[in-house]
């Protein structure tokens, strides 16, 4: 038989089952069902049922502000599951070998360093551990070596371009272009390269420098 759980995990698993309902379009009951048995219950019943008659547990105070979860963050009260920001559900580790629509180790560089950068009122409501324990650190040091060889790889004129983003002009408008294109050739020096691309993607005349 399961152990009984928490009454604060069944409390998440609960708000979990309402996300997976509206995600994959079933019934509430479905997916409660779903939960508990990957909990090792039958059904939600008997999981809810093995909950109130759990012996009540010593909880620490709770803090003024709630728990935040970044993706990948481990679960404090399940140590087994780890937070999907895409799905916006706590899954076992098996659920981060498939693969989301943003690379798992580039959602959580970047939510990281959001997080990082809220606004006072926002961190004032939450609160997230300096070292939160992560599923996915190697995933994210594996995207800041990507990065900083992208960063690395760029050529003078791709770095030129980032100066000319603001402009109202149609060196401006190339600059956006070719900065959020993937497949711009950002190492390249030559001119012709620069040029084969514009042509192939329809740059305009003022762009190619014609008149």
């Amino acid at each position: 038989m399961p152990s009984s759980l928490p009454a604060v995990q069944i409390e998440q698993l609960r708000r979990n089952a309402k996300r997976l309902a509206r995600q994959e379009n079933i019934p509430l009951h479905e997916s409660q069902d779903r939960l508990a048995q990957s909990e090792g219950y039958k059904n939600w019943s008997l999981l809810a049922k093995g909950a109130d008659q759990a012996p009540a547990r010593a909880r620490p105070p709770a803090p003024s502000t709630r728990r935040y979860y970044l993706h990948g963050d481990q679960y404090e009260p399940d140590p087994a599951r780890y937070y999907c920001a895409e799905c916006d559900v706590f899954f076992g580790p098996e659920h981060f070998d498939e693969a989301h629509r943003v690379d798992h180790g580039e959602r959580a560089l970047k939510a990281t360093e959001r997080f990082e950068k809220s606004p006072d009122d926002f961190a004032s409501r939450v609160h997230r551990p300096k070292d939160a324990p992560t599923i996915l650190a190697a995933a994210i040091a594996a995207a800041k070596a990507a990065r900083e060889a992208r960063e690395a790889a760029r050529s003078p004129f791709h770095r030129w371009l980032d100066k000319q983003k603001d402009r109202e002009d149609p060196v401006g408008d190339l600059a956006n272009d070719i900065l959020h294109g993937k497949h711009f050739p950002t190492g390249t020096a030559s001119l012709p390269a620069v040029r084969r691309y514009l042509t192939d993607h329809l740059a305009s005349r003022e762009a190619l420098g014609g008149s």
